[in-house]
């Protein structure tokens, strides 16, 4: 831990950080100082009782104990002055108004690039497993009713039918949707993808408009568990109908991929050497990669960190990062051709010492 004491003013809804330091939610901005010997959070009093029962911060106070009506720069440098700080880190988005009234008053304010908690958070203990499995079990559900769905639509001219209205990807997201929320899950990191056909060659192309038949739809769900705020993440791409060569030959690229990556994960392993991996297969089979700088094929990053975000370190591509025990992680290689669509699989999986545990059990199968 660095000498300086650290200094955060933050809501903790939308600062995964500040949420795993203070295990406190609010949207409204909060004060957390962490010392050597304790940590402090300061809250407004209207907040004061339910921070002292939720969070996991040492000593608790209200904002009133320093006066009425403070500004947050007043607030802040009275705490400090007590605790007889003349120093202090800060997040790189901290803001500039403040450290500079701070420096007026001989108080200087030090931005660092990563903050302490950000790197506690690559290593998932006991508990936030647990959750995350919770998570890909509600995301799972979810799956399986979108693929449900697509595999019980009949087919019209080229469009499926649900209903007897044109199945869309639209209606689709609602059925997602209305899953994950049943069983305790929000769309926090965005709405779920369901693209179809050579628009889904976009690998974030959320998806719109009728689906079709015969042609490869990407279903991407990655929910955030509403209680316990952890994410899943899980894609799987299916087809109603017969696809084309070029869209199996896509397929099999891909599961192969992902399976050899998945075979590479353990405790000491480089994440360049499981990007680089996934790159030899699909450049084997004669796909562009990004190694190669190619603008279609595979053309993003193996996989990533998930937890209290759902984009979090490590990043799963060309970098030496070594894979650590407890380090959640997506495997999701793709393969994207704007004259044929997108096909992607991705797991999402528990790093262990000498191998993985994945944590997605639906299975994958492409023709339904």
């Amino acid at each position: 831990m660095s000498a300086k004491p650290l200094l955060m003013v933050s809501g903790s809804m939308h600062n995964a950080d500040m949420y795993y330091a203070t295990r406190f939610l609010s949207a409204d901005p909060f004060v957390y100082l962490r010392l050597s010997h304790k940590d402090i959070l300061i809250v407004s009093q209207m907040e004061y009782e339910r921070a002292k029962k939720e969070s996991i911060v040492n000593e608790v106070r209200s904002s009133r104990d320093y006066g009425h009506d403070l500004k947050t720069e007043e607030l802040i440098l009275k705490v400090l002055l007590e605790e007889g700080i003349t120093s202090i880190e800060v997040p790189r988005y901290f803001s500039l108004f403040t450290a500079e009234e701070l420096r007026k008053t001989g108080i200087e304010a030090v931005p660092v690039e990563e903050l302490i908690m950000t790197k506690e958070r690559e290593i998932k203990g006991g508990q936030e497993i647990e959750y995350m499995r919770k998570a890909q079990r509600a995301c799972e559900h979810a799956m399986e009713i979108a693929i449900t769905v697509i595999k019980k639509s009949s087919v019209k001219g080229n469009c499926l039918m649900d209903s007897g209205k044109v199945l869309t990807s639209e209606r689709i997201k609602t059925y997602i949707e209305h899953a994950l929320f049943d069983t305790g899950c929000t769309c926090d990191g965005g709405e779920p993808i369901v693209a179809c056909g050579k628009r889904a060659a976009d690998p974030h192309f959320t998806g719109s408009g009728p689906i079709y038949a015969n042609q490869a739809i990407i279903i991407d769900i990655f929910p955030r568990l509403r209680l316990e705020r952890y994410f899943a993440d899980m894609t799987r791409t299916v087809v109603k109908g017969e696809p084309e060569k070029a869209l199996k030959d896509m397929y099999v690229a891909v599961k192969h991929a992902q399976e050899a990556a998945l075979a590479l994960l353990k405790a000491g392993v480089t994440c360049k050497e499981v990007h680089n991996r996934v790159c030899d297969i699909f450049e084997e089979r004669g796909y562009g990669t990004i190694r190669k700088r190619s603008k279609r094929g595979f053309i993003h990053s193996t996989g990533h960190g998930v937890g209290l975000d759902i984009h979090e370190k490590p990043s799963v591509g060309d970098n030496d990062y070594e894979l650590r025990e407890g380090n959640v992680i997506t495997i999701e290689p793709g393969l994207y051709d704007p004259e044929v669509g997108g096909v992607r699989l991705e797991d999402m999986v528990l790093v262990l010492k000498n191998g993985c545990e994945n944590l997605t059990k639906l299975e994958k199968k492409f023709v339904i």
